[in-house]
């Protein structure tokens, strides 16, 4: 095996042990909680030692820091790969199984223990030091990802208003313990209404032409029709 099959078999297990590790720590929280999660937990159930736990995560501080960053990249590639599922061949973003796909990554215990370590840290020192870049972080890149998931819609003046206030009702709505489920129908089905009517000023423009758009190609604006794209010069 040459060095460099080796480097590259090391780097991959080490990959792999610290995200058991993390992996682990996010179970811990959602099965126990994050103040009842001990490291003793967390080495059991990733089937690591406690040595190999303290070679990749010398420090509770960088292990919490790590972990809570590690629990956003897994929540945006959950809804990542549903989005990839609907938006699989077609000409235009679909708004309401964009809405139903944010609110089905909502229901995961990534979500839940993503909120309740925001409680948390209200009365956690250490917590609150690291969840405040984590969530600035984790903004930045799903605001990104929304962006390259539905280009055609990215392009309206309404994209980021639009996005920000369905993020805070659907969010306000998985945490609340005490919304009938009509209403929440009832919500849902106002924001899908309300989005289309957001994203008129985008209703011609289809994905493809948004990409090129993006890319700084001069798109040729012509009157809508079914099944007319818009063709770039």
């Amino acid at each position: 095996m040459s060095p460099l099959t080796e480097k590259s078999w090391q780097q991959t297990k080490s990959e792999n042990t610290r995200h058991k590790i993390l992996d682990a720590e996010i179970q811990g929280f959602f099965e126990r909680g994050y103040a009842a999660t001990t490291t003793d937990n967390i080495v059991s159930q990733a089937g690591v030692s406690q040595g190999a736990m303290l070679h990749h995560f010398p420090s509770r501080r960088e292990l919490i820091q790590t972990a809570v960053r590690h629990l956003g990249r897994r929540r945006i590639e959950l809804f990542d790969e549903t989005k990839s599922q609907i938006n699989e061949g077609t000409q235009h973003s679909p708004v309401v199984e964009g809405i139903d796909a944010h609110w089905e990554q909502l229901q995961s215990p990534l979500f839940i223990v993503f909120h309740e370590l925001q409680v948390a840290c209200r009365t956690d020192a250490v917590l609150q030091d690291v969840m405040a870049p984590a969530m600035s972080e984790f903004e930045a890149s799903w605001q990104n990802m929304l962006t390259r998931a539905f280009p055609d819609l990215a392009l309206s003046e309404a994209f980021e208003t639009a996005t920000l206030l369905t993020s805070f009702l659907l969010e306000g709505m998985a945490v609340s313990r005490t919304l009938p489920a009509s209403s929440r129908l009832k919500m849902v089905g106002w924001r899908k209404q309300e989005l289309r009517r957001m994203f008129k000023d985008v209703e011609a423009t289809d994905r493809h032409s948004a990409r090129l758009t993006a890319k700084g190609f001069a798109i040729e604006k012509k009157p809508y029709r079914k099944g007319l794209v818009p063709t770039a010069k």
